[in-house]
């Protein structure tokens, strides 16, 4: 993929971390970094045309994420759920012309660039009107590549499902537990913890 591909980057970075206690957990430490720069560095890597993080104000990650290429837009709704930060992302999409619209979470660690690729590939294979979606164990989830047929689908969503109530007929790229793990609870982030000491 190349800059010219015209796919749109957002990165979910506004949750309310409600089952993570009173710290938000992006800024909890997964192998020493906050768990809100794993994702973006990963997105990083990836040659989208543009790259957005939808966050809350001034989050502490900011300063990192605009140094890693990503424009920060403020989510000044977000206590009323993900798809106000889905929304904000379609909106953006269309207003840029994009091609399509990729998302992906900021508390999903362990996205590989190459699973990323994968989405893009299948993306184009389907001839760039389809969406692509993630799948593990039969559950569909982002990361998943919106075409631009699709944002004004996104722009209606409402409450905090986000899109994968648009998900279903996606076509999926497989993942494992471990490469789609989202961090909701401290477990989740002491687990997330064990397996990146595993890794690296």
């Amino acid at each position: 993929m190349n800059e010219r591909s015209g796919i749109m980057l957002a990165l979910l970075a506004a949750g309310q971390s409600r089952r993570f206690g009173e710290q938000d957990k992006l800024c909890a430490l997964l192998g020493g970094r906050m768990l809100g720069l794993h994702a973006a560095e990963t997105a990083a890597e990836m040659p989208f045309s543009q790259k957005l993080v939808i966050s809350s104000p001034d989050h502490p990650c900011s300063a990192q994420w605009t140094a890693l290429g990503f424009q920060v837009i403020a989510n000044e709704d977000a206590a009323k759920g993900q798809a106000t930060s889905v929304r904000l992302a379609a909106t953006h999409a269309i207003e840029a012309g994009a091609k399509a619209l990729c998302i992906m979470l900021a508390d999903m660690p362990f996205v590989t660039p190459d699973h990323i690729g994968k989405l893009i590939e299948g993306f184009a294979q389907a001839g760039s009107t389809r969406t692509v979606a993630s799948g593990r164990n039969g559950q569909t989830m982002p990361p998943a590549i919106f075409p631009s047929g699709s944002l004004e689908r996104l722009i209606g969503l409402t409450g905090d499902s986000g899109a994968r109530k648009l998900l279903g007929d996606a076509l999926l790229t497989t993942g494992g537990d471990q490469l789609l793990m989202d961090i909701d609870t401290p477990e989740d982030l002491a687990e997330a913890n064990r397996n990146f000491r595993q890794i690296n």
